[in-house]
């Protein structure tokens, strides 16, 4: 079982220094409160800490801890297990797991730690134990604005929609709204992220690129070498959608983009430096089209999301959360 990016994003990237390898020598590792059992599994103390999923041998040390068992949990798997608009194969493993560890996991946990509101509330209707919301954190800085200089001289504006298999729903819909655009505006390009060919004249599009999936390690990578003025993140009007974290709010800063979200999505509402558009992603064309005509605003904007107070101490908020919350 490799280490999920769920795992980092909730749990190393704040509490790295007092994690012992799982297979850690030497005195100083020995030293460390917080021991790895497995690639997404902790003990601190008495507390056992599980980030999403791990080896079937590792969930199963879970339900059997004897003292307090906390759980991480950044998507509806009940909900994904059902969902019509996820791919086959994505959905059958949501089912599966669900059926084999999900439910207990939930059951037997003292503390629920769930990455949106929307899922903290589903949670609740479905065990009587304490739910915690947490948010993602990343190590990556926000980009600092320089490549919008050349587009105030004439680059091509430079739109990304980031995503996985999960979020195919919502690219299908925006495809041929992305192509007609490109059609429209020779000075624009469009970057984004699909395992499979999702619509042919996009695919065949000269200023269009489809990446497929990555690694973890690659994405983040990838992240650090690339920069882009607009972010497109439309969701499908799914229970699946609507329960996903804030997590692309700093994907999107990392990036340097602004970044348009549903009106609807909790995670947007409230802050600075945000762009809203529809719900539904089938009426989005006119909003990007408008955000295309006053691309020079873009940078302010992107620069404001990342000054607002909800973006100001992700770090010291989860790291503070986890060190009331563990023995160490």
């Amino acid at each position: 079982m490799n280490r999920l990016p769920s795992t980092d994003l909730y749990f190393l990237n704040t509490m790295a220094p007092w994690v012992r390898p799982r297979f850690g020598l030497g005195w100083r590792a020995r030293e460390r409160p917080i021991r790895a059992v497995g690639a997404n599994a902790f003990v601190a103390g008495d507390a056992f800490v599980l980030i999403r999923r791990d080896a079937p041998d590792v969930m199963r040390m879970a339900l059997q801890w004897r003292g307090p068992m906390i759980y991480v949990i950044d998507d509806d798997v009940a909900a994904g297990a059902v969902c019509p608009l996820l791919p086959d194969g994505y959905r059958a493993r949501l089912a599966r797991f669900e059926r084999e560890f999900y439910r207990d996991l939930l059951a037997r946990a003292d503390l629920v730690l769930a990455a949106s509101d929307v899922l903290a509330r589903r949670l609740a209707k479905e065990r009587a134990g304490p739910i915690a919301r947490i948010d993602p954190v990343w190590r990556q800085a926000p980009a600092d604005g320089a490549h919008f200089g050349p587009l105030a001289r004439g680059a091509p504006l430079r739109i990304v929609q980031l995503g996985s298999a999960s979020h195919c729903g919502a690219l299908a819909v925006m495809a041929p709204i992305m192509r007609a655009l490109l059609d429209r505006h020779a000075c624009v390009t469009f970057t984004y992220f699909s395992p499979r060919i999702i619509d042919q004249g996009l695919e065949r599009h000269s200023r269009a690129r489809r990446i497929e999936p990555m690694t973890w390690r690659e994405y983040q990578r990838w992240m650090g070498r690339n920069r882009f003025h607009l972010a497109l993140y439309p969701l499908a009007q799914t229970a699946f959608d609507r329960a996903r974290s804030a997590s692309k709010l700093s994907e999107h800063a990392i990036l340097g983009a602004a970044a348009l979200y549903p009106q609807g999505w909790p995670p947007a509402q409230g802050r600075k430096g945000i762009l809203l558009a529809p719900d539904r992603p089938e009426e989005w064309g006119e909003i990007i089209e408008h955000w295309i005509q006053r691309r020079d605003e873009l940078h302010c904007i992107s620069q404001s999301f990342g000054k607002s107070p909800p973006c100001a101490q992700p770090f010291a908020v989860q790291q503070e959360m986890w060190s009331g919350i563990l023995p160490i």
